[in-house]
Order: structure tokens, then C-alpha cells, then sequence
């Protein structure tokens, strides 16, 4: 074989080959740059929610039926950079009717609203949950 009619394809080839195993080391990396911001951005929203649940499950138990109505509820979560807030809502008494053993009782229902704040790697997240909450009373109040 003579060296003079060879002319560089192997060095052509070697550097195709280099320039497609760069293109796929960028393109791999890109992905996982953005998946990284997709996970980080689902936990941002996640501890927001958390956030609210934990607020709404505080507000819960310091509901008083006696005090003004609506009342607000301001939660700061421990070594976090998340907060929420809830609102409670008096809307009335209702009768719960139980099987023909048990006694007719009664229950407030409250409207619940909180929204949560989080801030994380991907910037800010917020998450609102509304729903109504029956609690037992611990004395028969009349429907109004």
C-alpha cells in the first residue's frame, strides 16, 4: 500500500466522529440542565403546598366559633424560605342526621382558604387550596 494516495481520510473521519460525540455530550448535558430546573421547580411547588396544608391543618385547631369572622392565620415554616397564609369563614351550623341508635349532632362548617409561598432554586412557587370543613360541635348549635 502507498502512503502518497491515502490522502487524510482517517484524519476526515476521526474528526466527524469528534464532532458528533460533541454534539451529543452538549446535548445530554442540556437536558439534564433542564431537567435539574424541572425537579427543582416541582419541589418549590411542593413545599408551597405542604406549606398550606400545614397552615390549614394550624388554623384548624385554633378555630374559636365566639371570635369575629372571617380570621386570618399567617404560618412561617422553620429554616425555610416559606410562608402561608389562611383564611377561616364561619358559614353556619348544620344537623348530621346518624343511624336510628344515635342521637342527632351537630357541625360548624368553615370555609377554609390558603395560599402558599415558597421560594426555591427555580424562583417563587405559590399554591391555593379552598375547601369546607365540617367539625363536630361540642354543644348542639340550631341550624340557621
Amino acid at each position: 500500500m502507498k502512503f502518497q494516495q491515502q490522502r487524510g481520510v482517517a484524519l476526515v473521519l476521526g474528526l466527524v466522529m469528534l464532532l458528533v460525540l460533541t454534539i451529543m455530550g452538549v446535548s445530554s448535558m442540556s437536558n439534564t440542565t433542564l431537567e435539574l430546573k424541572i425537579a427543582c421547580n416541582s419541589q418549590t411547588h411542593n413545599d408551597a403546598f405542604q406549606a398550606t396544608l400545614s397552615c390549614i391543618n394550624t388554623s384548624i385547631l385554633q378555630v374559636d366559633r365566639g371570635g369575629t369572622w372571617p380570621q386570618a392565620f399567617d404560618c412561617a415554616i422553620a429554616g425555610t424560605n416559606t410562608t402561608a397564609s389562611t383564611s377561616v369563614d364561619y358559614l353556619g351550623c348544620q344537623r348530621i342526621y346518624g343511624g336510628s341508635l344515635e342521637k342527632a349532632s351537630f357541625e360548624n362548617i368553615y370555609s377554609v382558604q390558603s395560599t402558599g409561598i415558597a421560594n426555591g432554586c427555580g424562583g417563587q412557587a405559590t399554591s391555593r387550596v379552598v375547601q369546607a370543613i365540617g367539625l363536630k360541635s361540642a354543644q348542639d348549635c340550631t341550624a340557621e
